[in-house]
C-alpha cells in the first residue's frame, strides 16, 4: 500500500484514473456536493494490491456528509460507510458514523480498509483525542469470527504517517457457533477529546483492520474527536499563509481563514464580528451550535 504521504496528496489534487469515485446516497435534501471535501479510501483484501476509492463530501442541513458504498466487480466482498464529520478542529473536530465490510465469499479473508481526510485548520503543534468504537459482526447460520493477530488492532486512527491510537488490539478473537451478532466496545480519552498526541500536518486517518469468516459482515461504529491548543491552529499549508486572529481579553487564538471565497471564509468574518452564528450552507461541518467559542477579535499581522 502507498504512503500516508501519497494518500494526503491525492486529496488535495485533480484525481485521475487510478481510483473510482463512489456515488454519494444521502437520503434527504443535499445542499450541495462539496469538492473541498473528499476522503480518500483504500482497500486491501488479503494480500492483493489496494484499490482507491474516492469519497466526496455532501453538505445535507448545513453537516458534512460521507455516505456510498463500494461492491466488488466479482461479487467478492461490499464496503459501505456512512460519516457525518467536521473537518475543522476550532472547537474541536469530529468524525461520527459508521463503515462495514461485507466477506460475500466462501472462504476467511483479511480485510484493510482507510479511509483518510484532511482538517483545515491543522495543527502545528500537537493534537488532542477521543472517542468510542463498536465492532459488530453479524454471522450467519453457520456461525463466524472475527479476528487479529498480535501486532494489529481492528481499530486504529493514523495521524499524517504516525499511528496515534489502537482499539481492540490483538490478539483478538470474536464471534459466534450460529447466525447472530458479537459486539465489543471501547472508549479512549475521555473526557472528549483528553488524550494527547502529535501534531497533525495534513489530516487523519480512520484504519479498520480483521479477518471476516465467509458471509459474515463487520460494521464498524465510531466517534471521533480531535482537539488543540488554538494557539497551534494555522491553516493548511496547501491553502494560503495562515492569519491569525487573536481576543485581547483572554489570549484566545483561533484561525480566520482569510482572502478565501469559501463559505467557510465568510462564516468566520461573521463570528469575528460578532454579527451571528454559522451558516449551515456552506462548506463547514457539523453544526456546533453551543460548542464553538464566539469571542470578539482583532486581526494580527499575517505571519
Amino acid at each position: 500500500m502507498k504512503g500516508l504521504s501519497t494518500t494526503f496528496a491525492c486529496i488535495t489534487l485533480v484525481f485521475g484514473g487510478l481510483v473510482s469515485v463512489a456515488t454519494a446516497a444521502v437520503n434527504g435534501t443535499s445542499d450541495s456536493a462539496n469538492a473541498a471535501h473528499r476522503a480518500i479510501i483504500d482497500v486491501r483484501v488479503d494480500d492483493a494490491a489496494a484499490r482507491r476509492i474516492v469519497a466526496p463530501g455532501v453538505m445535507v442541513k448545513g453537516a458534512l456528509r460521507f455516505v456510498g458504498e463500494h461492491q466488488d466487480p466479482s461479487g467478492d466482498f461490499k464496503i459501505t460507510w456512512n460519516w457525518t464529520a467536521d473537518l475543522d478542529p476550532t472547537g474541536d473536530a469530529r468524525l461520527e458514523g459508521k463503515a462495514s465490510v461485507h466477506n460475500l465469499t466462501g472462504d476467511r479473508h483479511v480485510y484493510d480498509v482507510r479511509a483518510a481526510f484532511l482538517l483545515d485548520p491543522v495543527i502545528s503543534t500537537a493534537s488532542r483525542l477521543g472517542g468510542s468504537v463498536r465492532v459488530t459482526l453479524e454471522m450467519d447460520q453457520a456461525g463466524g469470527v472475527i479476528d487479529v493477530p498480535m501486532g494489529e488492532s481492528l481499530w486504529e486512527i493514523e495521524l499524517d504517517d504516525t499511528s496515534a491510537r489502537r482499539l481492540h488490539t490483538g490478539p483478538f478473537m470474536m464471534g459466534g457457533g450460529g447466525a447472530g451478532t458479537a459486539v465489543a466496545d471501547s472508549n479512549f480519552g475521555a473526557p472528549w477529546p483528553g488524550f494527547d498526541a502529535p501534531a497533525i500536518e495534513r489530516g487523519f486517518t480512520m484504519r479498520h483492520r480483521g479477518r471476516i469468516t465467509s458471509g459474515d459482515k463487520a460494521i464498524f461504529e465510531t466517534a471521533l474527536v480531535i482537539g488543540g491548543d488554538p494557539a497551534h491552529f494555522v491553516q493548511r499549508r496547501d491553502v494560503e499563509s495562515p492569519v491569525r486572529v487573536d481576543d485581547g481579553e483572554n489570549g484566545r487564538r483561533v484561525i480566520e481563514v482569510g482572502k478565501t471565497n469559501s463559505a467557510r471564509g465568510m462564516r468566520n468574518d461573521q463570528r469575528n464580528r460578532g454579527r451571528g452564528t454559522a451558516s449551515s450552507g456552506g462548506s463547514g461541518g457539523v453544526s456546533k451550535t453551543g460548542r464553538k467559542r464566539r469571542v470578539p477579535a482583532r486581526i494580527l499581522p499575517r505571519t
